[in-house]
């Protein structure tokens, strides 16, 4: 009987450990070589879908139907990153459609950024820009009807 008491400390103690002990592991932490590089503009996204190129069929996504549209965004290892992206001139019509065309001019953007919880913030002067990063893409969500946009989503090139 003496040796049962005896272990009882040990028993407790051991539960106690067991107890403090985790098998949760710490919330990941981003890695900023998932977003450094250069990432080209894959997707454009649009709504209502538009029949750009007058082919009989419409799209969400501006670049299917419109070749010229295009973007780059590099990030930086030093913090820093720079964007450039062909204008657009988008014009209402009637009933829900719109003209949409490249312009002969590009805009470039440039700031710091950061990565906190697979979402990118690239800040430019007074301006936030936020993307999320999932399987290699950027996308960055606004929802917008035409003449704005609903998305535009990035790949690492």
């Amino acid at each position: 009987m003496k040796k049962i008491k005896a272990l009882i400390p040990l028993i407790v103690f051991v539960f106690i450990f067991q107890a403090c002990s985790s098998d949760d592991s710490p919330p990941p932490t981003d890695s900023n070589d998932a977003v450094v590089g250069v990432w080209e503009l894959a997707e454009l996204n649009i709504n209502p879908p538009q029949d750009i190129n007058l082919d009989g069929s419409t799209t969400s996504n501006i670049l299917t139907e419109l070749p010229c549209a295009t973007g780059t965004l590099t990030i930086n290892s030093d913090g820093t990153w720079r964007s450039t992206v062909v204008n657009l001139d988008i014009t209402a019509i009637t009933g829900g459609l719109f003209d949409i065309r490249c312009t002969s001019t590009s805009t470039t953007s440039s700031g710091v950024w950061q990565l906190q919880n697979s979402q990118l913030s690239l800040f430019s002067d007074n301006t936030l820009f936020l993307f999320s990063l999932s399987d290699n893409r950027l996308t960055s969500t606004s929802n917008e009807d035409l003449p704005g946009f609903t998305s535009e989503v990035y790949e690492k090139s």
